[in-house]
């Protein structure tokens, strides 16, 4: 068994190769005796039948192979921006990124929303430059692409000459080079002065601190190849175990994250978990982080050498997998959580669609395969509207619609139609306001009685509940049915989700005979549906933060459409030829602003967005 573990991400924009890395370290590593191929649907990450069809990772894949005295548990994720709900869990339980940049096509807009994110986390970094070979591979442009547009803290490991048959040579930098050594010296304030004072560092203390500045995120290794071609594979094998940090328990207390949930061929559910400290054990009773939920541990497994095993252990930072927990779920903790692994999203979904089955008899299928898909993604939420009984899901784009729509045929056997997508939006009530509804009151069907004041919040406040009813008169059950009932009536609003506001159980009529709590938790949303129709609702509508790059000279183009999406411009930056605009623009008129942005620029712009917060519907 090896000493050490390491759980790695192989991360990068779609079509930059990391797929094929995946399948060259498994054959490199002696895992598989044949590579995968993309082309021919043969790799062992991209297992699923849509991923092989479509050439790409749709849902992120975990495997183990050894370096030297390491194991490394390596994960393929997503590099489309509509699975990105995919990627932001896989973060959480990773000590180490390769981030693949193609040689050819370079940094695109998915990699700097990537990378953006791993610097927020401080995540160690590996960039791995593939596909040198390619025809159109320019390695000094893609170089001052990451300078500019990446960052600058890089250490270049390899040096790459042109031959004159057009060909590339790689040749690994050593200590005797200054091309190297002076990378680590200019990242190191400490080094730099004792150089200066005319004292040169030794190997070690060089190391030690480039990897101590790698381990923290503020150092970036830079490899080079061809993952096609085996090309600088053992290079970048050895440089993950000599950068990344194998991650050290600071207790023994059990803190387990699960990071994805899917069914096998046979519908078996199954839960991956990363383990941050303590162990798990077959038959240990472990409670769910924030619950009073306890699960006993069976069908324990683990991943080794490119095979999924049984296990009567799984430690501290290695990866576990269980079989048929319904309790368990994307983003559950086992034992406690572990501080900062927990929070922090890339981006919600900001569009909403209908989805309906093309038979009308195969209603219930739907549902039962959309409450499997929504174990698998927690972000992908599912509604559906009393007043309408429509079945609405939240999307982050028509990429996600596509699959979506071909999952449920192949999986599932099932034609689906998806309409009316839209940007999904909020609602918050016009003023304070009192309703009720009373027992025996006429249409009142219920053994209930209750009064409800809602009130507007200020902005970002969220929804809050109290209850002026004393538990004397009603006792917790009933209390607990009105509030679920009344947050399930905050979550449908009138047409969108209501947001900060305030809902108040006022007062209350109770049969101790014939009332039950089902008579409270369903008459709680007709009473907030009165109070909200009374008041009305403002409309809200998100707004983001966005960041545009394109080539200096377009600007009066640019500006021109961003004053037509109703953009503010906060700051415009020029450097190295190209412009940097930032402002705030509602996400509704921008969300396709990206292709048009790189049809203007003749694919060379970049649009970003970030969520911002919800303001007044421009049309109200």
């Amino acid at each position: 068994m090896e000493n050490r573990i390491l759980n790695l991400g192989i991360m990068a924009h779609v079509d930059a190769g990391k797929t094929t890395l995946t399948e060259s370290l498994l054959y490199y590593s002696g895992i598989v005796k044949v590579r995968g191929s993309v082309d021919k649907g043969t790799t062992i990450t991209d297992s699923l039948e849509l991923e092989q069809k479509r050439g790409m990772t749709i849902k992120a894949s975990t495997v183990s192979f050894p370096v030297g005295d390491v194991k490394i548990n390596l994960i393929d994720t997503p590099g489309h921006v509509d699975f990105i709900g995919e990627v932001e869990r896989c973060l959480r339980a990773l000590d180490g990124v390769i981030l693949v940049i193609s040689a050819r096509e370079g940094v695109q807009p998915q990699t700097r929303i990537l990378f953006r994110q791993l610097k927020k986390m401080r995540m160690p970094v590996l960039f791995f430059i593939n596909k040198i070979d390619r025809l159109g591979a320019d390695y000094e442009a893609v170089c001052a692409r990451i300078r500019s547009q990446l960052t600058k803290r890089l250490l270049f490991m390899q040096e790459v000459v042109k031959t004159p048959q057009q060909d590339y040579r790689i040749r690994d930098y050593g200590f005797d080079d200054s091309a190297y050594t002076d990378q680590i010296l200019l990242s190191s304030e400490k080094l730099l002065n004792k150089y200066l004072e005319g004292e040169m560092a030794g190997e070690e203390e060089l190391t030690a601190a480039a990897r101590f500045r790698a381990g923290k995120g503020r150092l970036y290794p830079v490899y080079v190849g061809s993952a096609l071609k085996c090309l600088g594979i053992e290079p970048l094998m050895q440089g993950v175990i000599r950068w990344l940090p194998v991650r050290r328990p600071g207790t023994d207390r059990l803190s387990a994250y699960v990071y994805k949930v899917e069914h096998d061929e046979k519908e078996h559910k199954l839960v991956y978990f990363r383990v941050f400290s303590g162990s798990i054990r077959q038959k240990d009773k472990v409670l769910i982080a924030g619950t009073e939920q306890e699960i006993t541990i069976n069908n324990l497994r683990t991943v080794n050498r490119g095979k999924q095993i049984p296990a009567q252990e799984v430690s501290a930072n290695d990866i576990g997998i269980l079989t048929d927990v319904p309790a368990l779920k994307c983003g559950d903790f086992l034992g406690s959580m572990t501080p900062g692994k927990g929070t922090g999203l890339l981006m919600e979904p900001m569009l909403c669609v209908n989805i309906q089955p093309a038979e009308e008899e195969d209603r219930y299928r739907l549902l039962d395969a959309l409450n499997v898909l929504a174990e698998e993604d927690p972000l992908l939420h599912i509604r559906i509207p009393e007043r309408t009984g429509e079945i609405l899901a939240d999307l982050y784009g028509k990429l996600q619609i596509e699959i979506l729509k071909e999952l449920f045929w192949e999986r599932f056997g099932l034609r689906t139609v998806f309409s009316g997508m839209k940007t999904i939006g909020r609602e918050k009530p016009a003023g304070p306001v009192y309703a009720e509804i009373r027992l025996g009151e006429k249409g009142n069907l219920h053994r209930a009685g209750i009064g409800i004041r809602i009130e507007p919040l200020e902005t970002g406040a969220g929804n809050r509940y109290e209850t002026q009813v004393s538990f004397g008169y009603i006792e917790k059950s009933f209390q607990n049915a009105v509030q679920e009932g009344v947050m399930k009536a905050l979550e449908e609003g009138i047409s969108n989700e209501v947001t900060d506001t305030l809902a108040v159980f006022a007062d209350a009529d109770y049969d101790s005979v014939t009332s039950t709590p089902a008579d409270f938790r369903r008459l709680a949303p007709k009473v907030v549906q009165k109070a909200l129709r009374q008041t009305g609702v403002i409309t809200l509508e998100p707004y983001m933060n966005y960041r545009l790059i394109a080539p200096a000279g377009d600007e009066k183009r640019i500006m021109a459409k961003l004053a037509k999406l109703q953009a503010s411009v906060e700051n415009v930056i020029y450097s190295d030829g190209e412009m940097e605009v930032l402002g705030e623009v509602p996400f509704d008129t921008a969300k396709e602003f990206q292709v048009d942005l790189r049809s203007m620029t003749d694919g060379k712009g970049i649009f970003e967005m970030e969520f911002l917060e919800y303001r007044r519907d421009r049309q109200e």
